[in-house]
């Protein structure tokens, strides 16, 4: 009945020296950890705002954006390009209709004699060119992009390259930042394939945890060296010393431009000539700019908070460990059931790759006997995934009862779990199908990193509104949220 294995297991995990197996987790363990040091000291600076400006930088909005918002470009760049452009005469922001609450758009010929545009900058003119095919101002809907398009890369692109070649960026990672989490990679894959060479062999379903503890040890190193290949790969980027300079002189600016009521102002109501809105839309005062023009989604992992006494940029983080927002008692009630099912599943399977249950099955088929028992080894092998969710399940509900975590202050974020959720968008819409829940990210003013929490249609509370918020600390279940007051936002 030990045949040729049908699922693999075989391949994927003979039986493995438990020494050389044992150096190989605490190798990878080692990696990420020493991946996680390095992520931490190439962040992106924050610098505080500088005491005063003796001159204004001769920055782009664009660049501006991505100067204070951690060295990244957001949709608040995309808006303050295009007002930009209509203060200097190249596009023309026009009064919503009646009908309408957005603003319209239409080129223009005002633009002053020996004005240049940047690469960023014609590739919005051209953007709004491209959609003027009659004699009527667009609509801003039609001017919307997808940040994950490859419009959009295209201009995050074009502003990151500006912002390189004034000296004010340079690329996140090197090589050499990751040559210590890279070599670690390495030598723990090594160690897997000595290990996978050495030791005694086992039958399949007489070294079930060993085999699971083997596949997870490669699932672990293969996944650490994708993911520096991808952080490699993918464009990212710090502020040089010299950038840090001069985003200290605009977050200065920032606060003179949001102690002068530019919040409120309408991107239709700015003068031609008057460039001030566009640099306060780059840096995220501007609110009656991103209601106006709403050109592309607003950043879900950032966003501007002046929640105790000074204006600074908040990291919102949305969990996605199994089971948050489960209330305290049903998560120990569902852990409960899946924990039996799972305990119940690897006996009942484990008994029949040994020949012990479902004797007739073998008698029928003789010769599908190895079939039979690769198929339950399997099963027995899996079953160990509603186990580990079950007692999960059970230790975070039975901890939720006791324990929980109370904020006031402003809700920066409120997005449902299919905006944010790192599955595939078909498998986020269907998780996400006839229920309400939203993720609420409330900032109190204490970190720069704020933990969203799951509430209901009972517990949630509008973006931009200030309450009190109270929920479970391991699973993250709003309980209970006042209103305690509102901003427009």
């Amino acid at each position: 009945m030990n045949g040729v294995s049908l699922v693999g297991v075989e391949l994927l995990a003979p039986a493995f020296a438990t020494s050389w197996l044992a150096l190989s987790v605490l190798l990878t363990a080692a990696g990420w950890a020493a991946f996680e040091v390095m992520q931490r000291r190439v962040a992106p600076p924050r610098p505080p705002a500088a005491a005063a400006v003796a001159r204004l930088p001769s920055d782009t909005p664009g660049v501006v954006n991505m100067l204070t918002n951690d060295a990244t470009v957001t949709a608040a760049g995309l808006r303050a390009t295009m007002i930009d452009l209509a203060a200097r005469g190249w596009l023309r922001i026009l009064p919503p209709d009646d009908d309408d609450e957005l603003a319209r758009v239409r080129p223009a010929a005002q633009a002053h004699q020996g004005d240049a545009l940047r690469p960023h900058e014609r590739l919005v003119l051209q953007h709004v060119i491209a959609r003027f095919t009659a004699d009527r101002a667009i609509p801003a809907r039609y001017l919307a992009v997808d940040v994950r398009g490859s419009w959009w890369r295209r201009f995050a692109s074009l502003v990151a390259a500006e912002a390189r070649d004034a000296g004010l960026a340079t690329r996140r990672w090197r090589p050499t930042d990751l040559l210590a989490p890279g070599a670690l990679a390495g030598l723990a894959l090594l160690c897997w394939l000595r290990a996978s060479r050495s030791g005694t062999d086992v039958a399949v379903i007489d070294s079930v945890e060993r085999r699971i503890i083997t596949v997870l040890a490669l699932v672990a190193v293969v996944a650490l060296i994708v993911r520096l290949v991808l952080v490699l790969a993918r464009p990212s980027y710090t502020l040089t010393n010299e950038g840090v300079a001069t985003a200290q002189r605009w977050l200065a600016v920032r606060r003179r431009l949001d102690q002068s009521g530019f919040g409120e102002l309408a991107p239709s109501a700015q003068e031609v000539g008057d460039r001030r809105l566009a640099y306060a839309t780059a840096m995220c005062v501007a609110e009656g700019a991103a209601i106006e023009l709403p050109l592309a989604r607003e950043d879900h992992y950032r966003a501007w908070s002046t929640v105790g006494g000074r204006a600074r940029l908040v990291r919102v983080r949305y969990p996605s460990r199994i089971g948050f927002g489960l209330a305290p008692v049903p998560a120990m009630g569902v852990g409960v059931v899946v924990l039996l099912l799972g305990v119940r599943l690897r006996r009942w399977s484990d008994q029949v790759a040994r020949g012990e249950a479902f004797d007739w099955i073998y008698e029928q088929l003789p010769e599908q006997d190895w079939l039979i028992a690769d198929v339950a080894t399997a099963i027995t092998i899996l079953a160990v995934v509603p186990i580990v969710i079950g007692i999960w399940l059970m230790i975070a509900g039975a901890l939720d009862v006791f324990l929980t975590s109370e904020r006031t202050g402003v809700v920066l974020r409120a997005r449902r779990p299919v905006e944010v959720s790192p599955l595939p968008r078909r498998v986020r819409r269907l998780l996400d199908r006839d229920r309400y829940r939203v993720f609420m990210a409330v900032d109190d003013g204490h970190s720069d990193s704020v933990t969203a929490w799951r509430a209901t249609e009972r517990t949630a509370v509008p973006q931009g509104a200030r309450a009190t918020v109270r929920a479970t600390l391991v699973l993250g279940r709003v309980r209970r949220s006042t209103p305690v007051g509102h901003r427009l936002d």
